[in-house]
């Protein structure tokens, strides 16, 4: 469940419970939250605190789990160049280790939407029958800090469109981070909603980072009380 592998494939998970339709399951009330992480060329200038920045969250994430553990949360992460690459899939919180320079290694282009619109048809259909039953939600979370110039399986009306129907349904949740970008240029095109659309610099990612988490917590704390 957890080894690198090609995102254009819709394998069963291990360690998860299947349906009778043979669609995965997990713990009720589960959050899901997917990480899709730019590790185009550009990143280098800032490659080591990025790295720490990720890891930083992955610690905040965890401990969160800890406090919340009315919440199952799983965490998967996605980086992308050309091509889409999955590091690990649906991992419980409480199982997450720091990622090494194997994990999370730089060059080629940038194809945001391929990375994206892959990592949401995967997350349809992983998680239809927990979003539909067992009182789920999907977070996604995108880190860029760079314009679309690689894709070549999906467009901007295609993957705009998953996201602002999605969008609608509060089960599903995205937040776009443009890093030395205009960030709003770009996640308007996807149809992100604007307030979920923020400008960072890469010199300050531990802070994008540490903000994230302070939202992640955020809305781990709000779902925990709606359970009462």
């Amino acid at each position: 469940m957890n080894t690198k592998k090609n995102l254009h494939t819709n394998e069963n998970l291990q360690n998860t419970a299947e349906t009778p339709t043979g669609i995965p399951t997990f713990a009720r009330n589960a959050t899901h939250y997917h990480m899709i992480l730019d590790k185009s060329g550009s990143m280098e200038s800032h490659y080591v605190e990025i790295l720490q920045a990720l890891n930083t969250k992955f610690d905040s994430i965890r401990a969160t789990q800890a406090e919340h553990p009315e919440i199952p949360i799983y965490v998967s992460l996605t980086v992308f160049n050309d091509e889409p690459e999955l590091i690990f899939e649906q991992r419980p919180a409480s199982e997450l280790r720091p990622l090494t320079e194997a994990d999370y290694q730089l060059g080629g282009m940038t194809a945001l939407l391929d990375a994206t619109g892959t990592v949401i048809e995967r997350m349809q259909y992983l998680l239809r029958h927990d979003l539909e039953h067992h009182n789920a939600n999907a977070l996604v979370v995108i880190y860029t800090d760079g314009f679309e110039n690689a894709s070549k399986r999906y467009t901007y009306d295609q993957v705009g469109r998953k996201i602002k129907q999605l969008d609608s349904d509060n089960r599903w949740s995205f937040t776009f981070v443009g890093a030395d970008i205009d960030a709003w240029d770009l996640a308007s095109r996807i149809h992100f909603n604007r307030s979920n659309v923020f400008y960072s610099k890469k010199a300050e990612v531990s802070d994008s980072m540490s903000f994230l988490s302070s939202e992640f917590s955020k809305i781990i704390y709000e779902k925990k009380l709606k359970l009462k």
